[in-house]
């Protein structure tokens, strides 16, 4: 849940990240396209995009991103901050896919600023293939509630 407040001490190595689903539809990706000013033919125009060789409009790879960042936010709480998210695009992504960012926890440590996670991430679609892989990312929890 995206409100549950996540305390450091409570997060293990090994730890699984809540999967965090999207299904991807033209409308979707327009709105992503709008939301970011990024308005390139080939995120939305079909005709366009047969044009040029692909069989359909395809995901923006700056979108995985997007859905990574709420994938680990969700899971970490509102008290988290995300300080480092890295990733590769490796699968093109289309309308009608169902992708599911799954995600688990690779290493803990405390720190003068809080407490340190690290997280090993991926995007699989619906076929199973690893649309994102690899993907990490590092958040800086409170050592303890509210600071």
């Amino acid at each position: 849940m995206a409100n549950e407040v996540r305390h450091y001490v409570d997060v293990e190595i090994g730890d699984e990240i809540t999967p965090l689903v999207k299904e991807i539809g033209v409308a979707r990706m327009m709105a992503y396209g709008a939301a970011t000013w990024d308005f390139i033919r080939l995120h939305y125009d079909a005709d366009y995009a047969r044009e040029l060789g692909f069989e359909a409009p395809f995901v923006d790879g700056q979108m995985m991103g997007g859905f990574l960042t709420q994938h680990v936010q969700d899971w970490a709480g509102p008290e988290a901050f995300l300080r480092k998210l890295a990733f590769r695009n490796r699968v093109m992504a289309f309308p009608g896919d169902s992708l599911t960012c799954r995600g688990v926890v690779t290493d803990v440590s405390a720190t003068d600023e809080g407490g340190m996670v690290e997280c090993d991430l991926w995007v699989e679609n619906q076929r199973g293939e690893k649309v994102v892989d690899p993907a990490n990312a590092l958040l800086r929890f409170p050592l303890r509630s509210g600071g």
